[in-house]
């Protein structure tokens, strides 16, 4: 089998084994100048950068005042690959190419030909050059590092695409594609998911080419419907709205480039506003992130030790749901879906976030709340101003049908925090990588991390993040309700979680209500933090399942102050 590998590499870097044959290059320069493309990838040896086939089409694009070109790089030592001479007088090796290569004393035009083995079969090495349909503007260019809020994307991306190319680049720490822009606009051409995926580590900089679009052919892939023009682009990339995925493309075969994440990453600074002054309340959100890390003492030792994500250090619903509130309102207003009012189903923490940020925006809110909740979650969002519906169901997730029915019949925003990806990427692109950047900041590596499923949002980016990063070396593990118990902020997966089945979990853990109790209680007396219960049935689960050694993670999603009504009633219960 031959391995192929498709790169980017600059011109200078290879070497011609064979002179060309001066009217096919005249002919072949007039044709690529006039397609504007470059159709085909060249192949060259990867150990000595000798060009095995595609010589004409290297020396037109020199002729053309390019700086790279795409090249298939193959191992010529393969016994896949044979040369063969065109001149039945003359025997050729292998031997005598690549002397030929690295002595700069080419052979005549049409000496060698290059078969590989396929199958049965001796075919062409041609087989291998992959279509590309590179705009010889991109390849005129140098790869530049350009300013991430630079960059305007005109289409949106199928997400499940973009996590592909996120798991690579986690998994490598290397960059492997680059994009295609406007030089003028800005505008993504092509290389959506790598736009994307580097959004989600928060790159300040992306490796790009740019291009002149009016000199570059868009390939329009709305099958049946209008086709998409380099106008409709334009207008889709400054004004909006963007266009559906994969409604267009410039390539065939994206271009592979390497260069370290970190070097297109901000760098830390660790004293960053260190007397915590904020321009606006919605800035109170974001620049407090990372949430703190703090160990637990009370059940940590020389060989474990255990640390707790505090959630509730978001200032608006004191909660994990902050996150995704603000993800999910920012992501409404860039699609511009955000209406004058906005509908959600909610337990309480994503109401008062969604309340709080809609506050700032001038958007009302109107939230539909399971019967089961706390009644004084009615009093908190009264003062925040929205509009409680309460309804005869015991779990949040039961309303969604209902709140849809009437948010489209009353022309409201529903952004369904059950179904939004806005949900999971926020976590993905923050609370999974700040615990990982905080233990490093510790030198520690996680060994099991454990979490509440509600939405699955969390756990589950934190999952794939870890997952994929530190593979079968970490334990995830979720907390459900118990069955036929009922604890505010989870429950129990047959109920429905979309992005649970995205992802692996080690276990899943039973807690009750009385169990979640007891682990606030004994979080509040041992450590001095009174948390809630969703963050007690994660503290009640880690005791059921206590490692012997590692570093153990727990997410606790919020504070304990809305949750006086179950206190007061396990009390009571206990007292009798």
């Amino acid at each position: 089998m031959i391995n192929a590998k498709l790169q980017l590499t600059n011109l200078n870097e290879l070497k011609q084994h064979e002179d060309v044959d001066p009217q096919h290059l005249k002919d072949l320069t007039q044709k690529i100048a006039s397609d504007k493309i470059l159709k085909f990838a060249i192949v060259a040896d990867k150990n000595t950068k000798v060009i095995l086939d595609g010589e004409h089409r290297f020396n037109v694009l020199k002729n053309l005042g390019c700086k790279k070109i795409p090249v298939v790089y193959v191992d010529y030592n393969s016994p896949y690959i044979l040369v063969q001479s065109w001149r039945k007088d003359k025997k050729l090796t292998k031997k005598d190419v690549i002397e030929a290569g690295l002595s700069g004393k080419k052979l005549p035009p049409k000496t060698s030909r290059h078969m590989i083995k396929m199958s049965d079969n001796l075919t062409h090495i041609f087989a291998i050059e992959k279509r590309v349909d590179i705009p010889i503007e991109a390849l005129k260019g140098e790869l530049q590092p350009v300013d991430a809020k630079n960059i305007k994307p005109a289409m949106h991306t199928d997400f499940k695409e973009v996590l592909k190319i996120y798991s690579k680049i986690l998994e490598s720490d290397i960059v492997e594609n680059a994009l295609i822009l406007d030089g003028e606009t800005g505008i993504v051409l092509d290389g959506y998911e790598t736009y994307h995926a580097l959004d989600l580590f928060s790159a300040v900089k992306m490796p790009a080419f740019t291009v002149n679009i009016a000199k570059v052919e868009i390939k329009s892939l709305q099958n049946g419907l209008k086709p998409v023009t380099k106008e409709t682009i334009i207008e889709a990339g400054l004004k909006g709205p963007k266009l559906p995925p994969k409604s267009f493309k410039v390539l065939n075969e994206p271009l592979q480039i390497s260069i370290p994440l970190k070097n297109l990453l901000a760098q830390k600074d660790r004293s960053r506003n260190p007397l915590k002054v904020y321009s606006s309340t919605l800035e109170l959100l974001y620049e407090g992130w990372p949430t703190p890390l703090v160990k637990l003492n009370s059940v940590s030792n020389d060989k474990l030790s255990v640390w707790s994500k505090l959630e509730g250090f978001n200032p608006f619903s004191n909660s994990v749901k902050d996150r995704i509130g603000f993800s999910m309102i920012m992501e409404a207003v860039e699609r511009g879906n955000l209406k004058e009012i906005l509908y959600e189903a909610t337990s309480t923490n994503t109401g008062i976030a969604l309340t709080s940020i809609a506050n700032i925006l001038g958007v009302k809110a109107k939230l539909y709340i399971p019967k089961t909740i706390q009644k004084v979650s009615d009093i908190y969002l009264k003062v925040l101003g929205a509009e409680v519906v309460r309804l005869p169901v015991g779990l949040t997730v039961e309303a969604i049908g209902q709140v849809d029915n009437e948010a489209k019949k009353d022309k409201a925003a529903h952004l369904n925090q059950f179904e939004n990806d806005a949900n999971f990427k926020v976590h993905l692109k923050h609370t999974a990588r700040e615990i990982d950047e905080q233990l490093a900041s510790l030198g520690l590596k996680p060994s099991c991390l454990i979490g509440g499923l509600g939405t699955s949002g969390h756990m589950s980016a934190i999952s794939f993040y870890f997952k994929t990063k530190y593979k079968n070396n970490i334990k995830i593990m979720g907390v459900q309700p118990a069955p036929n118990e009922v604890i505010p902020g989870i429950r129990r997966i047959e109920t429905g979680m979309k992005w649970y089945h995205w992802v692996h979990f080690d276990k899943i853990l039973d807690v009750t209500q009385k169990e979640a109790l007891e682990g606030a209680i004994q979080i509040a007396r041992k450590e001095g933090l009174l948390v809630g219960l969703s963050a007690g049935a994660v503290f009640s689960a880690f005791n059921k399942v206590k490692e012997e050694q590692g570093v153990c993670i727990l997410v606790f999603p919020d504070t304990g102050y809305k949750y006086a009504e179950h206190f007061e009633n396990y009390f009571a219960n206990t007292e009798k």
